[in-house]
C-alpha cells in the first residue's frame, strides 16, 4: 500500500502542511502530480510532494486520493526540491511558490492539451550572420568555460550584449542544455523574441502576462515537454519548467520590475541563483547601469565582472559607433529668457533639424496622462481619489480623472468641488500633453505615444513599434517602457523633458534610478552610423548625477554612491526589511503595529534603524496601510530575518494582511 503526501492548494500558513492520503490501487499517481483530495467537508486540489510506504495515521482516519487531474506530473522534481530554499529566503508559503511553476489554467480546473491557438510572434527580424568583436568573443568564452558562476556583464548601451547572450545560449544548447532569458517587462519581449526566433526558431518559447490563458499554457507545455529549449519572458519566466539548465540571463538586471511587490514577494535574481546552483548553471546579469548592490558584489569578488566598454563596430573600417552627445539645458535660464513652455528652445531647434533630415526622435517623460493633478487656484482644492490617498490624474482624450492605483475613474469637473470657482490649474505635464503640444508645433509630423494608457497588450505594442520603425521624420513620446533595450536604427535625437522628476522621491535609491534612466534613454539614439544627440532638460543643471550621466561615467557614479551608502548605513552594507500591514480598520492596524514593535525593540541595539509609521501611500483601494521599517547589518541577515519573521508570525492579527518585504525597491 502506498500513501501520497499532499500539500493542499490553499493558503494555510508558512510550512509545507503535508497531509497523507491513501493511493487507490487502480490510480496512477506520481511525485509532482496534481490531485483532487477530500479536505474536511470540501474536495480540494493539491500537489503530491512525496510517496511513502507507511503513515502514522490510523486506518479509520486516512482518506483516499480521489483522482489525478492530469496525465503527467505537473510539478517537476527540481521545483519540489528548491521551493523550501526560496521560501526560507523570502519567508514565503510553500504553496505560493509551487503555484508559480505551473500556468493558472492548470489550477482550479482540468485543461486538456490543445493545438496552439496561433503562432506567437515577435518583431519580424531578418536573420543576419554577425561576427563577434574580439571583446564580445572574450566575454562569451569566459562565460562558457565556467560552471556555476555569477557574472556581471557591464556593457554600454549598444555594445552588443544581446549577441553575447545568444552566443552563450547557442553553445549551451549544443551541449544538450537549456536556457532562460529574462527581460524587465513585456515591452522588450517582442524585439528580443524576434532576435531569438531568427536564430533559434521553434526552440524558443515565450512566457509573460500579455499572453492569453491558452497561449501561456501552450508555451509552458512546450517547455515542460522539452519541445522548446529556451524560455524568454519577464519576471515570471524564472519559473519556466525546464530541465538541465545551462545558463540564466537577466538583461537590464538593475530594473526594479525584477522585484515582485505582490504575493509572493521575491527577488528574481535570488530565485535564479537557487536554480543555477541546482543545475550547476551560470547566471549572467547584464546592464549598462548595474544596480549598486550588484556591482558591489562584482567589485568584492563575489560575482565575476565582465566589461564591454564600446559600442559594436558598424562600418567596414572597424570604426565603433559613438555614444550620443548629451547637452544639459537649464530650464530656469529658459524661463528667465521668456520661455515657460514644456520644451527648451535648444530642443525644439534640434528636433526641427532632425525631422528635416528624415530621422526620428524620442521624447521621454516618466509621467503618463495629460497632467498629474487638477487644483483650484482659488481655494487649493485638489481632485483626489475617494479610495486612495493620491491625487487623480487628468486624461484629456476622454476628459476623465483616473487613479493609477485602484483604477477609479470620474468625469473631470469644470468647476472646483470646494468653492465652485472656475480657476482650475493643471499640474505637472504628462505624456498626453506632450503629444498634443508636439502636434501643434509640428502639424505635418506623425507623433506616436507609448505608455500604459496606449499599450494594453502585446498586439498594441507590436503595432506601435512596427509603425514607428517604418515612419521617417516621426516622434515617439513615452514613459520608461521605451527606455529599455529597444533598438531604433533611425533615432538620432532624444529629449528628456523633466529629468528632475525621479530625483524628487524620498528614496535612498533616487540618484541611482535617475542616473540609470538617463543613461538608458540616451542609449536609444545613435545606434547605427549617425551620431546621436541627447537634450536633457533640468532645473538642477549642476547636480552631479547629470554631469556623470552626460559623460556615461558609471564608475565614478558608483564610487560616489557606494561611499555615501557606507557612511549612511544603506544597502549593500545593510539589509532593509519592511513589515507592511494593510486592512480596513485603521485602529486595528495601529494596535498590531504597537504589539509587533514592542517585541522588536527588545533587540533595539541590533538595528541601525527601527521605526513604525503610516505608509507614504496611506490608503489604497479603501485599505489603510502602515509599515515598520528596519535596517540591520547585512552580516546578521539570517539571524535577524528569522527574529523579525518569528515576531511578525506570532503577532499576526486576524482580518489584516501582513507582508514581510526584504530589501523592497519601493517604500511607497
Amino acid at each position: 500500500m502506498k500513501f501520497a503526501r499532499v500539500i493542499i492548494d490553499a493558503s494555510m500558513g508558512r510550512g509545507q502542511n503535508l497531509f497523507d492520503y491513501k493511493i487507490p490501487d487502480d490510480l496512477e499517481v506520481s511525485v509532482g502530480s496534481r490531485v483532487s483530495v477530500p479536505f474536511g467537508p470540501r474536495v480540494i486540489e493539491g500537489f503530491v510532494l512525496d510517496i511513502v510506504g507507511s503513515t502514522e495515521l490510523p486506518n479509520d482516519k486516512i482518506k483516499e486520493v480521489i483522482k489525478s487531474l492530469d496525465d503527467f506530473p505537473a510539478i517537476k522534481t527540481e521545483a519540489i526540491k528548491i521551493t523550501p530554499q526560496i521560501c526560507e529566503k523570502f519567508k514565503l508559503r510553500h504553496i505560493d511558490i509551487l503555484r508559480m511553476f505551473i500556468p493558472s489554467s492548470l489550477r482550479g480546473r482540468v485543461r486538456k492539451r490543445k493545438p496552439k491557438n496561433k503562432e506567437i510572434h515577435g518583431l519580424d527580424i531578418k536573420k543576419k550572420d554577425i561576427s563577434l568583436t574580439p571583446a564580445q568573443d572574450k566575454v562569451v568564452k569566459t562565460i562558457c568555460s565556467a560552471k556555476g558562476e555569477v557574472f556581471v556583464l557591464h556593457g554600454v548601451t549598444g555594445s552588443g550584449k544581446t549577441e553575447v547572450y545568444m552566443n552563450v545560449i547557442e553553445r549551451e544548447l549544443a551541449q544538450g542544455r537549456t536556457a532562460i532569458m529574462l527581460v524587465p517587462e513585456i515591452g522588450l519581449t517582442p524585439q528580443m523574441l524576434g532576435n531569438f526566433r531568427a536564430r533559434f526558431g521553434d526552440k524558443v518559447a515565450i512566457i509573460h502576462s500579455g499572453l492569453t490563458v491558452g497561449e501561456r499554457y501552450d508555451e509552458w507545455y512546450r517547455l515542460f515537454t522539452g519541445e522548446a529549449k529556451i524560455a524568454i519572458g519577464a519576471r515570471s519566466a524564472i519559473f519556466a519548467p525546464l530541465d538541465n539548465i545551462g545558463v540564466i540571463v537577466i538583461d537590464e538586471e538593475h530594473d526594479t520590475s525584477y522585484f515582485s511587490e505582490s504575493n509572493p514577494r521575491f527577488h528574481t535574481h535570488e530565485v535564479a541563483k537557487i536554480r543555477c546552483k541546482f543545475w550547476g548553471a551560470n547566471l549572467v546579469l547584464g546592464s549598462a547601469t548595474p544596480s549598486v548592490e550588484t556591482f558591489y558584489r562584482a567589485q568584492s569578488g563575489i560575482y565575476k565582472l565582465l566589461t564591454l566598454d564600446k559600442r559594436v563596430c558598424c562600418d567596414v573600417d572597424g570604426n565603433c559607433a559613438k555614444m550620443p552627445t548629451v547637452e544639459v539645458v537649464d530650464m530656469a535660464e529658459e524661463l528667465r529668457a521668456g520661455n515657460n513652455g514644456i520644451f527648451s528652445n535648444v530642443f525644439l531647434a534640434r528636433l526641427e533639424q532632425t525631422l528635416v533630415q528624415k530621422k526620428q526622435a524620442i521624447v521621454f517623460l516618466n509621467r503618463r496622462g495629460f497632467s498629474s493633478y487638477i487644483m483650484c487656484r482659488g481655494c487649493g482644492w485638489v481632485a483626489r481619489c475617494e479610495h486612495c490617498d493620491v491625487s487623480m490624474v487628468f486624461h484629456k482624450d476622454d476628459k476623465m480623472l483616473k487613479c493609477h492605483y485602484c483604477d477609479s475613474r470620474f468625469t473631470a469637473p469644470s468647476v472646483c468641488q470646494g468653492c465652485k470657482g472656475t480657476q482650475l490649474k493643471f499640474g505637472a505635464t504628462g505624456t498626453q500633453k506632450v503629444v498634443e503640444e508636439l502636434q501643434e508645433k509640428f502639424p505635418n509630423t506623425k507623433v506616436f505615444r507609448m505608455d500604459a494608457d496606449t499599450i494594453k497588450n502585446k498586439d498594441d505594442l507590436l503595432s506601435l513599434l512596427g509603425e514607428f520603425t517604418k515612419t521617417p521624420s516621426s516622434i515617439l513620446v513615452g514613459t520608461q517602457m521605451l527606455a529599455k533595450g529597444h533598438h531604433f536604427p533611425d533615432v538620432t535625437l532624444v529629449g528628456i523633458v523633466d529629468a528632475d522628476n525621479s530625483l524628487h522621491f524620498s528614496d535612498f535609491r533616487a540618484t541611482e534610478r535617475t542616473f540609470s534612466i538617463m543613461t538608458q534613454v540616451a542609449g536609444r539614439c545613435g545606434r547605427e552610423k549617425d551620431v546621436g544627440h541627447v537634450v536633457l532638460q533640468t532645473h538642477m543643471p549642476n547636480h552631479y548625477v547629470y554631469r556623470l550621466a552626460a559623460n556615461y561615467d558609471y564608475l565614478r557614479f558608483y564610487d560616489k554612491e557606494v561611499n555615501m551608502r557606507a557612511v549612511t548605513k544603506y544597502p549593500p552594507f545593510t539589509m532593509i526589511v519592511r513589515v507592511l500591514v494593510t486592512g480596513e480598520r485603521d485602529d486595528k492596524i495601529k494596535d498590531a503595529l504597537k504589539t509587533i514593535m514592542a517585541e522588536l525593540r527588545t533587540r533595539q541595539k541590533d538595528f541601525f534603524y527601527l521605526g513604525a509609521m503610516k505608509s507614504p501611500l496611506g490608503r489604497i483601494d479603501d485599505k489603510f496601510r502602515y509599515q515598520i521599517l528596519c535596517r540591520f547589518d547585512v552580516q546578521n541577515e539570517t539571524e535577524m530575518l528569522s527574529f523579525i519573521d518569528d515576531v511578525v508570525s506570532r503577532n499576526k492579527p486576524k482580518n489584516l494582511s501582513v507582508f514581510l518585504e526584504i530589501n523592497p525597491q519601493s517604500l511607497s
